[in-house]
């Protein structure tokens, strides 16, 4: 990833996204939360929303490194937000990797259905990985918390990413029709 290819207008727009994923996650675990106390059913319930406003801001960036950026501003910002900084920054910047370096080896760049719904979709395995088997590991929720469980979560996040990817390419395709974002 070279900062150098992204320009000011790219940043920005990542911002924009950020910020966008920021208010879609905030209503939708709160929904959850208000329905049910399992836990990682905010994260995958989530994982739909966010991922459709992830593919619309890969595809309109359209560059390796995209994912990488958000995650790392959505872990920073995660960090001043929830007590549990030390596993969401590293979790956000493995999706990120994850996603870039699949998309960069298998696609070359983001824009085509399947780069979205692909990144979509690892990026939301490996963080519903991480962030589960962490409390897992260190003892903090092994009742709540087993392997099939965190397995079955991971397996559902990235189908749900994925169908999120899927949706935001058929988003970004119209808004590419109506001329609102560039081809």
């Amino acid at each position: 990833m070279d900062l150098k290819n992204f320009t000011t207008r790219d940043l920005a727009f990542i911002g924009m996204i950020i910020a966008l994923m920021y208010i879609v996650q905030t209503v939708t675990i709160l929904g959850i939360s208000a329905l049910t106390p399992v836990e990682p059913a905010k994260i995958v319930v989530s994982a739909f929303f966010v991922s459709i406003v992830i593919a619309i801001g890969l595809a309109k960036v359209g560059k390796i490194g995209t994912f990488t950026i958000i995650g790392i501003i959505n872990g920073i910002i995660c960090g001043f937000l929830m007590p549990a900084f030390l596993p969401l920054l590293p979790t956000t910047i493995l999706g990120g990797l994850a996603a870039d370096a699949l998309t960069k080896f298998k696609y070359g760049q983001y824009g085509t259905r399947n780069s979205l719904v692909a990144a979509c979709g690892v990026n939301q395995l490996v963080q519903t990985l991480v962030i589960l088997t962490i409390p897992f590991y260190f003892g903090f929720s092994q009742v709540i918390l087993t392997p099939t469980l965190i397995l079955v979560s991971a397996l559902i996040t990235t189908s749900l990413g994925a169908a999120g990817g899927l949706i935001g390419s058929r988003i970004v395709t119209e808004l590419k029709k109506a001329g609102a974002i560039g081809s």
